[in-house]
């Protein structure tokens, strides 16, 4: 076995005894068993369980990145069209893997863990990202209300996957497309600065 699919499978043994029982249950010793190899191996890779948890966060970042590049240019009559395809993209890539999905939607706020810093670091990325396409979409909005848009879009995004998951949303397609004129509507019919100056 190569080092790199050691480390992999040492990624996932972790994301695996986060899943099944919780952090408090996470021990080099528990990982290495479920990884399938010598507990000394896991320092072979990682000098502390932190370090890991931070390649964990990174390579699940890594895995989720596509679905989250929202760089998308729009025209304006396309607006729909471009926040529905961002948001299915977002919401799909991150339901994949369902035992990743749950992970980081269980502990993607917690800041006491590496695992947790670094997937609040990727979901302000995304937010950013969503607040970029909502510019694009409606270049005169306020920036606070670009702002609490892509807020409304990275819940969207969350609120689905956790739905879909747990089974309360059969069709990701069109909850998504749902939510996503409702937020359009909103982006075209709220008042710009501009506007509100007249």
């Amino acid at each position: 076995m190569n080092k790199e699919r050691t480390r992999r499978r040492l990624l996932q043994a972790i994301l695996k005894t986060i899943h099944r029982y919780g952090y408090g249950a996470l021990t080099t010793g528990r990982v290495a068993q479920l990884a399938g190899v010598a507990q000394p191996t896991f320092y072979v890779h990682f000098r502390s369980m932190d370090q890991a948890l931070e390649q964990v966060a990174e390579w699940v970042a890594e895995e989720l990145s596509p679905g989250f590049d929202a760089n998308t240019t729009a025209e304006l009559e396309r607006a729909g069209e471009v926040l529905e395809k961002a948001v299915l993209k977002c919401t799909r890539s991150l339901v994949h893997d369902r035992k990743v999905a749950e992970v980081f939607l269980r502990n993607r706020r917690d800041e006491t863990s590496a695992l947790g810093r670094r997937w609040i670091v990727l979901t302000g990325g995304l937010r950013d990202r969503m607040r970029q396409i909502v510019v694009q979409v409606r270049p005169d909005i306020a920036v606070s209300d670009a702002a609490l848009h892509a807020e409304l879009l990275v819940s969207i995004v969350f609120g689905l996957a956790e739905a879909f998951l747990d089974g309360r949303v059969e069709n990701l397609e069109r909850a998504t497309a749902v939510a996503s004129r409702a937020i359009v509507t909103s982006v075209l019919t709220t008042s710009s600065v501009a506007d509100a100056a007249a």
